[in-house]
Formats: C-alpha cells, structure tokens, sequence
C-alpha cells in the first residue's frame, strides 16, 4: 500500500517534514517515508494533502460500563463480552488504534485483546489491566463479578497482583485513592498504605511489568511514586512538593484524565451533582497539571472515557488540555502519540510514522500541531496495521 500527498509532521516521523509525502506500507508495517510525492507505476491513495499521523494512544480508558455498554447483561458474561467486541471496534473510528484497559468487569479486556490479536475481532491493540485491585474501603461490590478485587494488607496486594498475572494482565491497575465516580467515594482520601503499594510493585516487577494507579489525593500520588508506581492515573490534586519529587524519580509518569470531569448526565437534579462534584476537580487537575507540564514531567494522553459519549465525539480529552492546562498544540499531539507509545514501551512500534513500525495511521482534515481543534471530530481515515477501518 501506498499513500502520496500527504502532509508530514517532522516530530512525528523521525525529522522529515513535507507537504506532498509519501508512506508506503507492508505486511502491516511502515517500510519507508518519504518527502516526495509518489510518481510510480503503482495505485497510491491519495492523501489530498491533508496530515497524516500515527495511531493515537488512550492510555486510560474502560471498554465497559463508562459509555452504559454491559449495563444491560449483568451476571450474563457471554453477553457482556458480545457486548465489549461491539465497543472495542469503536475506538478506530476515533482513530485510537492502541488502548489501555483500567480494569473491566470479567477480566473482559483480556479475552477481546487476544481475539484481535488472533483476528477474530477487530479493533485496536490492547494493554489488559483484568481486575482493578481494591482495598475493601473503596466501594462496596458493584454486583457486577469480577470487576474488582478486595485486597486489604500486603500479602493480598501481592496474591492479587499474581492472579491478575495469571489471568494474562499485562499490567496492574490499583486504586490509590478515594474515587470521584462513586457517589460516596472521597477522591482527597488515600485508601492504600505505603506497604501495600509496595507489595503490588515489587510483585508486578517480579512479573516484568509495572503498576498503574489511580490517585487524586496528593499524599497518595506521593505514596505512589515513593513506592514504585510506574503511572500515576488522574493526578488531581498534584502539589508542588510532590511534583518535585516525581521529577527526581526516574521511571514515573503522569497519566491526567481531564476529560473524566466532562458531565454527560442529562436529568437535571444528577447533573447538576455532577456539576458540583467534577466541576472543582477539574479546575484543580488543570492547574496542577499545567504546573507540572511548564516544569518538563512526561506526560502520556489518557481519558477515562469511551466512546459513545461525548468526550471521545467531542475531543474533550484534547479540548480541555488546551483551554485548562494551557499546553502546546503539538505536545498535546505528541502525549497522544510518540509519548504515551514511549510509556508504554511501544516506543519505534507505535505512536510515530518512521519504517519498522506499525502502519496505524490516521488521516485528519487540518494542521493539528498547529490547530489542536482538527482534534474535536473524528478523522477522515484510519488504518490499522496497514488495513483501513475507516
């Protein structure tokens, strides 16, 4: 496969920059870039001279439950997964070819990730978290099985950690802190201790993977970093204290969702709780976000949404990087791309168009590391290992 006149990004294909460019494409994978347009003998798509970018990168979302879907099918876990096939085709639209699962009920992400990497399903590529681990204060069971697991004390953090390796994560997801989705959830209030997290990192290093953890409470962003957490989800309420230590902690990265504080609810008495609830959540992660990107901490692109709502129709994750924390056009493009794929380990595989790695591509109508906004619709096209979905 060929495509010609397309508008290339230096940043994002190894320096080379071009209105007119040309990628082709084998076996799945970008075997060469070039500056000039295509003059050979063979059919070329034809770019139009719009940009062409690599895949993008939701380094936090949930197949299931955020956009209603599974709601319909509880204790029915064939359904649920019939169900989670169906969203995970969405993502492409979108143009998110990769995509790391937080925690579904029935381990679900685990069984649709190896399905589309067996090509039974498509959909985008899958880092399963299966089960988010819990201490017991969190929540009471959503009644759903399976979507958490109750760990309280070190020794069940560490058995948990190696379930969920034995079910085939490919990394952990803990629950540092209080969770804001929950109605009674208190998101300024650590839940795990210093040993606890511990436990679950050195268990997931043992395993040659890493912990994701969602914290909002400053004191359990601080926690996880000391101990080993190898992302911290959400950062909320970030202080400048515990920047300063991230900084100093190699191996650490910062995985905000602010687009998690967009309210969807329409029924007028719950919309407005959930105003008042996210709405101070959001103007905190923005600021505090922003200070830690003026003060050079990576930052990968996540959302905590799905699509099917508004944050993924609207580009509210890119939206509100822009008009909350202030952040530059092209790093917002760069953390959805290049960044995240360098977090993950992904780095020459995906998140950037140079030969080797992947053909996930997306084609958008504008200059979005100029004009972030061409970001707020859905893209024009988008293959994924060299097939077009879209």
């Amino acid at each position: 496969m060929i495509l010609t006149n397309c508008r290339l990004i230096p940043e994002l294909t190894g320096g080379i920059m071009s209105e007119h460019g040309t990628i082709t494409v084998e076996g799945g994978k970008i075997v060469s870039v070039s500056p000039e347009a295509y003059a050979g003998p063979e059919a070329a798509f034809d770019c139009g001279g719009r940009t062409l970018l690599p895949g993008l990168i939701d380094m936090h979302t949930h197949i299931t439950l955020l956009s209603g879907v599974g709601e319909n099918c509880k204790g029915d876990p064939l359904q649920f997964e019939v169900e989670a096939a169906r969203q995970a085709r969405y993502y492409l639209k979108h143009g998110f070819t990769t995509i790391r699962s937080c925690g579904e009920a029935y381990r679900v992400s685990n069984y649709i990730r190896d399905m589309i990497n067996e090509g039974l399903l498509e959909g985008p590529t899958i880092l399963s978290s299966g089960c988010t681990l819990y201490s017991s204060v969190a929540m009471k069971p959503s009644g759903i099985p399976g979507t958490d697991s109750f760990c309280d004390g070190p020794e069940e953090f560490t058995r948990g950690v190696r379930v969920e390796m034995a079910y085939g994560a490919d990394q952990i997801k803990i629950y540092a802190s209080g969770s804001a989705y929950n109605p009674t959830g208190a998101p300024l209030n650590p839940i795990m201790t210093d040993a606890e997290i511990k436990a679950a990192t050195d268990a997931a290093r043992m395993n040659n993977t890493y912990v994701a953890a969602h914290a909002h409470a400053d004191s359990a962003i601080r926690a996880c970093i000391a101990n080993g957490v190898r992302t911290i989800e959400h950062a909320t309420y970030l202080s400048e204290e515990t920047l300063a230590l991230l900084l100093q902690t190699e191996d650490c990265y910062l995985v905000p969702t602010l687009s998690a504080m967009y309210v969807n609810e329409q029924e007028p008495v719950m919309r407005q709780f959930w105003i008042d609830r996210l709405t101070p959540m959001l103007e905190a992660s923005g600021a505090n976000i922003e200070r830690a990107y003026r003060a050079g901490a990576v930052i990968g692109f996540g959302t905590d949404s799905a699509p099917g709502r508004g944050q993924y129709e609207n580009g509210v994750e890119f939206q509100y990087r822009k008009e909350y924390c202030h952040m530059a056009d092209l790093e917002i493009l760069l953390q959805a791309t290049k960044v995240s794929a360098e977090i993950l380990g992904l780095a020459g595989r995906k998140g950037e168009l140079i030969a080797g790695a992947d053909a996930d591509l997306v084609l958008v109508d504008g200059k979005p590391d100029e004009d972030i906004s061409v970001m707020y619709r859905r893209p024009e096209h988008v293959w994924k290992g060299g097939k077009q979905f879209v």
